[in-house]
């Protein structure tokens, strides 16, 4: 009897060490990740979320005109006639034109941002499930932790 609660001890104790190295390992991905996000933000200005470079056509004398805009799920952009109002579109003219490689680049940044930040969130929801089922009475205080020290 003496055997088995020290074997249950021991596999207690093995299990809440994994549990805290595996924390450590996430915790310390997610630190790096949120680092990478920052070097992104530092290398230029970075396009608001849910934006997208749209093609459209202009059909001039016998000649079609491809152009290209900046679509934003919200009025975001003030309007080139007027400041004051805003509008979803924001004009980058022909590809290749100065505004077009501009917001192209912008664009990857918000998108490398936005990947890295659903990679963050579905580490912390892995975290939290291995968490709670490997060991339900270390759950408070490994979310406690976890949640304040990433």
């Amino acid at each position: 009897m003496l055997q088995l609660r020290l074997m249950s001890s021991h596999s207690e104790l093995k299990t809440s060490q994994d549990v805290h190295l595996r924390a450590k390992q996430i915790k310390s991905l997610i630190r790096s990740l949120k680092q990478k996000i920052k070097k992104i933000e530092r290398e230029g200005e970075v396009a608001p979320a849910n934006c997208h470079i749209i093609r459209y056509q202009v059909n001039g004398k016998g000649t079609i005109y491809w152009y290209y805009k900046l679509q934003a799920a919200e009025s975001i952009f003030p309007m080139a006639t007027n400041n004051e109002k805003k509008t979803k579109y924001k004009y980058l003219g022909r590809a290749g034109s100065s505004a077009h490689i501009d917001a192209v680049e912008k664009l990857t940044r918000r998108n490398l941002i936005d990947e890295l930040e659903r990679v963050i969130q579905s580490l912390t929801e892995s975290y939290l499930g291995f968490a709670e089922k490997v060991s339900p009475k270390f759950m408070p205080l490994l979310t406690k932790n976890f949640l304040t020290n990433q």
